[in-house]
């Protein structure tokens, strides 16, 4: 990571893990040593001071440390013992040293005592003051040794992660020490995590390395099982979300999901699984950029993570970006070569690209692999129908509805096809029972509506694509295929209103502009006619062509209206000579 200094830092103005860096090389040049704090507290102290400095004077807190040690006399002769052996200590301070490295190995498993831990080295301050509280502002204390030097003691026994920690203890005569504003850099804390992850990469400072004994162990166990439990609670209300009845039920679900999975990563920074499952939930919300952040850090942390570069291909499919889901299915399945799905959804990005074959050749391999995948039927159906296949769009359809009887998109999607072939009735069969099974699937009743319009219902039709539009109010197409409804039955205010309404969503559609045309002639409303016909021109629309393939010529429009067009929107509407 780039630490270059930057120009005038302050303590007020710190926006990056370099800016921190920055300062406190500034701020200390020799001479110091260093304590971090995941929270502010309102003094440096010592835990024996927290536990009774309010209650005593602070001349009694050293008072307090000798009947501490007098208590646990009978629990660490044997300690005296080693420490007298292996220190190979003799002499008048013999008692005093090994008090104090007891007293180390009191606070080493959590007891109180009048020692306030600091390190030589900033960085691993910084670590202490970053893992932790993530959703509080930590801070790292710069104490000068001028002045407290026979307050600072270091422990002779090199047996634990004193050594890793490079160590130093403050033993002050009150319990606390009195501080400067400038002795201390507020670690603000959006900048923990960046902090936590400049340390792990550049200088191999984390959890496993600072505490790298039995206690260190110890600690990460609880962690360790603390992150699961935090994990299988978003899980669990995740499948609630799934089972929820309303939408509001749904989204509370998923967002418990997503406090969960957080809570496991402040437990546990490098939790791939957490990031990836809450990608997941992100997806289901829709929030499809915070998802792919979340498995970027995932495919960070476990660069083979199959699962996450098939997840985030989804997520890039459904932000309309192919070329990006079409590289992670690469990876997916150059990790995980049977890998059904991805190749499926990656036939799903190729028929997005208007790439069929392609398409068709992985949805054939997805098949071989998963041969009862209803989904892979549906969109192997649908690539055949777009290109015209629909016999063999109906057999895949009828396949995908075999395996998953209830599947509403893919009677949706037969009925489609069956309108194409001709088969109105048939059709409108497979629309009905799409909306039985899906009430709000609005490609069902637009596509009902069409194939209402054909039969000439155009009530009906109307009916279905208000249906629509009440589902979906930015249902473009729906507007459209309402207008011309309205238009084939004589209602050509109402229709124009909807082609405008389509054109508002769509300012390039050139389709909407064209029946505006078409209806503004039957009203005789010449210029905004016009108007609209430049707009198709201009948009680059052959409108003779178009017009031509609708009424045949002017003269036959004019015959069948009784409407006499202006010559200049009839040379409009007119082929050039050959």
């Amino acid at each position: 990571m780039n630490t270059q200094k930057q120009d005038n830092p302050s303590n007020e103005n710190l926006h990056t893990v370099e800016d921190i860096i920055h300062l406190v090389e500034t701020k200390t040049s020799g001479g110091y040593i260093y304590r971090g704090e995941q929270k502010c507290y309102c003094k440096v102290s010592s835990s024996l001071y927290r536990q009774y400095g309010m209650k005593i004077e602070h001349s009694d807190i050293e008072v307090i440390q000798k009947e501490t040690l007098a208590a646990a006399e009978k629990h660490t002769k044997h300690l005296r013992q080693d420490f007298a052996a292996f220190l190979n200590l003799s002499g008048r301070n013999t008692d005093e040293t090994i008090d104090f490295e007891i007293l180390v190995e009191l606070q080493h498993c959590g007891g109180n005592t009048n020692l306030i831990a600091f390190t030589t080295d900033y960085r691993i301050a910084l670590f202490w003051a970053c893992d932790g509280a993530p959703s509080e502002d930590g801070r790292l204390i710069l104490q000068r040794t001028d002045g407290i030097k026979n307050w600072i003691h270091y422990s002779r026994n090199p047996r634990h992660r004193v050594v890793t920690q490079k160590s130093r203890f403050v033993r002050p005569p009150k319990g606390f020490i009195e501080l400067d504003e400038d002795d201390i850099v507020t670690i603000p804390a959006d900048l923990k995590k960046p902090m936590l992850e400049y340390l792990q990469n550049y200088h191999d400072i984390s959890t496993e390395t600072i505490y790298s004994d039995l206690y260190g162990f110890i600690r990460n166990q609880g962690i360790h099982e603390s992150a699961y439990a935090e994990l299988y609670r978003g899980l669990a209300c995740g499948d609630q979300a799934i089972k929820a009845t309303t939408d509001e039920e749904e989204q509370q679900e998923y967002e418990k999901s997503i406090a969960h999975y957080t809570k496991a990563i402040e437990l546990k920074s490098g939790f791939s699984e957490a990031y990836y499952n809450r990608g997941n939930t992100y997806q289901h919300k829709g929030n499809y950029d915070n998802a792919i952040k979340d498995y970027n850090t995932a495919i960070k942390l476990k660069n083979d993570y199959a699962e996450a570069y098939y997840k985030r291909g989804n997520a890039y499919i459904r932000k309309g970006d192919f070329d990006h889901a079409i590289q992670d299915y690469n990876t997916a399945i150059q990790l995980k070569p049977n890998y059904a799905d991805a190749y499926s959804n990656r036939g799903h990005a190729y028929d997005k690209e208007n790439k069929p074959d392609h398409a068709i050749q992985d949805y054939n391999t997805a098949i071989q692999l998963k041969p009862d995948h209803a989904l892979t039927y549906n969109n192997r159906g649908t690539t055949y129908g777009k290109r015209g296949y629909l016999d063999h769009a109906i057999e895949d359809f009828n396949t995908a509805v075999r395996l998953n009887p209830d599947y509403a998109e893919v009677y949706c999607n037969r009925g489609y096809a069956y309108q194409y072939k001709g088969e109105l009735d048939k059709a409108i069969i497979d629309f009905d029972k799409a909306i039985q099974l899906q009430p709000d699937l609005t490609e069902a009743y637009n596509n009902r509506g069409i194939a209402y319009i054909k039969k000439g219902e155009f009530e009906r039709a109307i009916e279905d694509y208000t249906k629509a539009i009440e589902l979906d109010p930015d249902y473009a197409e729906a507007y459209h295929n309402r207008g011309h409804a309205y238009r084939e039955s004589g209602d050509f205010e109402n229709a124009i209103n909807d082609y405008t309404q389509v054109i508002q969503l769509k300012s390039d559609y050139v389709s909407a502009y064209y029946c505006r045309a078409v209806t503004q002639l039957h009203l005789q409303a010449w210029e905004r006619a016009k108007s609209d016909l430049v707009t198709v021109e201009n948009l680059g629309a052959d409108i003779a062509a178009a017009f031509r393939n609708a009424f045949g010529s002017v003269e036959n429009f004019e015959q069948t209206t009784g409407i006499q067009l202006p010559e200049d929107i009839a040379t409009l509407l007119t082929p050039p000579q050959a």
